[in-house]
């Protein structure tokens, strides 16, 4: 089978999901492609020419209505079998009800695709493949979910040769890597808690690869695609301290790349973070989520102070590693005060990446079933088909623009230590589109210069391929 994937990049993503599969699929047999829609104007075109047997979409669920138009505009002109996977397909299955999808996958994919491939390649009935819902003649086959994947180990590495057709991933010097899959935690605004639930008594849910296994991999990244920078994508990198402290000797002797992962307060202390700077950590992500201590206990079911934080992001600063913390905005029972709780804690820490997001009401998560029961923030009959993009959220506090405006504003008010006084009268003015500008430079510039740090063959990759006129997408 000839399996198309459908992608479009931003400055930093790489498609992990999908070149995951991709391995996955050729190791089976079957033949994978990848379009890149931001550089493909004339992806239908494309598409006609490779003509592929299946269409594949990972969605997440700010994107997946741009992805569910793509495959529209694609399958009026070529007919071919649609299936999504992601996130979002996982949360909201419902998602196959929509135009053109065939199947959606909820879960880990690997299996349920190759199981997919072979039987559309044998014209086999696909209706009863686990982990799919299926669409035939207007009825879907709604299916159980397999056991996870118990031994990592066992299977390939990313296909990263999938992307690499096109400069901008060979130039972009960034390799993404997994080591593990799950999370220990169950914070109710993740999707871990979700899936903990869905692959109840289907195996162990937080499965780590080993450390061989591991320097593999990064072994062929460093070598074979001149990698200059390591993010490690897990949940929580420092998860499993026994098994970092393995890996630390193996990767400062054999690997000794500058990396970013994701950690989380309370599985690091200094030992731990001296070890990291030790093998090149270079940034590390983790929440803060909210300034006030009550809304993280609460609502997010985050018992960590606001001492245990800053101590955190102190040590990171005495061992030279940039922090990227990130905060949620606007949550249920959230005042403006609240807000600035969190701007507060943030600006205490000296938090070199600030990111700030407007709590989305993604479906079937804990903290959005809390929302709507509240009665307070969400309505009741919540539409779950409409585009949750960031800041679009339908809140029904009355300080909802304002909130909007704060999140706009979170960045430059943290970086540039603006007074709580200057961003309440800020806050008030109807600038939403200027806001939204500061914030996108913000972003832009803390990513290219702190975060990633991508050499000028990458940024002009990315940037050059832009039409002028997008540059003011902010103002129309």
């Amino acid at each position: 089978m000839k399996i198309l994937f459908l992608f479009k990049s931003d400055f930093s993503t790489v498609p992990l999901g999908i070149i995951s599969l991709s391995a996955v699929l050729k190791e089976n047999g079957h033949q994978c492609d990848f379009i890149d829609i931001k550089f493909e104007p004339n992806y239908v075109s494309e598409v006609l020419r490779l003509q592929p047997d299946i269409l594949a979409y990972s969605v997440v669920s700010y994107n997946w209505d741009y992805y569910r138009k793509l495959n529209e505009s694609i399958r009026k002109k070529y007919n071919a079998f649609s299936v999504f996977g992601g996130p979002h397909c996982s949360i909201y299955p419902d998602y196959i009800h929509h135009e053109y999808v065939d199947a959606v996958c909820v879960g880990e994919g690997e299996q349920a695709f190759v199981d997919l491939a072979r039987n559309l390649s044998e014209n086999l009935d696909i209706s009863g493949i686990p982990n799919l819902w299926v669409k035939q003649n207007d009825e879907v086959f709604k299916n159980e979910i397999r056991k996870l994947v118990e031994n990592l180990d066992d299977l390939p590495f990313p296909d990263y040769e999938l992307i690499r057709k096109y400069r901008f991933f060979r130039n972009m010097g960034i390799y993404l890597i997994m080591t593990s899959r799950g999370c220990p935690y169950n914070c109710p605004y993740c999707i871990n808690h979700f899936y903990r639930r869905l692959y109840h008594n289907k195996g162990k849910y937080v499965r780590r690869r080993s450390v061989a296994n591991v320097i593999e991999e990064l072994q062929i990244a460093k070598n074979k695609y001149n990698t200059k920078l390591i993010v490690f994508n897990d949940d929580v990198f420092t998860a499993d301290i026994e098994w970092l402290g393995e890996f630390a000797d193996r990767y400062i002797n054999e690997i000794g790349l500058p990396f970013e992962a994701y950690i989380r307060i309370g599985t690091v202390d200094e030992e731990s973070i001296a070890l990291l700077s030790r093998m090149g950590c270079i940034a590390l992500f983790y929440g803060i989520e909210s300034g006030n201590r009550e809304i993280r206990k609460n609502i997010l079911h985050r018992n960590i102070s606001n001492r245990e934080i800053i101590k955190v992001s102190m040590l990171l600063k005495k061992y030279g590693i940039k922090s990227m913390a990130f905060n949620m905005l606007a949550l249920p029972g959230e005042t403006l005060n609240n807000m600035f709780e969190t701007l507060q804690l943030n600006a205490k820490c000296r938090i070199d990446n600030p990111l700030s997001f407007i709590f989305q009401p993604f479906p079937n998560l804990d903290l959005t079933k809390y929302a709507i029961e509240s009665g307070s923030y969400l309505p009741e009959n919540m539409n779950f088909n409409q585009s949750l993009i960031d800041g679009d959220v339908m809140m029904l506090t009355p300080d909802a623009k304002q909130m909007r405006r704060f999140h706009y504003l979170f960045v430059s008010a943290v970086k540039l230590k603006l007074s709580h006084r200057l961003i309440r009268f800020l806050i008030k003015l109807p600038l939403d589109k200027l806001y939204r500008l500061i914030l996108g430079v913000s972003r832009g510039l803390i990513c290219t210069f702190i975060i990633y740090r991508p050499s000028l063959k990458h940024i002009a990759a990315f940037y050059l391929s832009y039409p002028f006129v997008r540059l003011f997408r902010f103002f129309k």
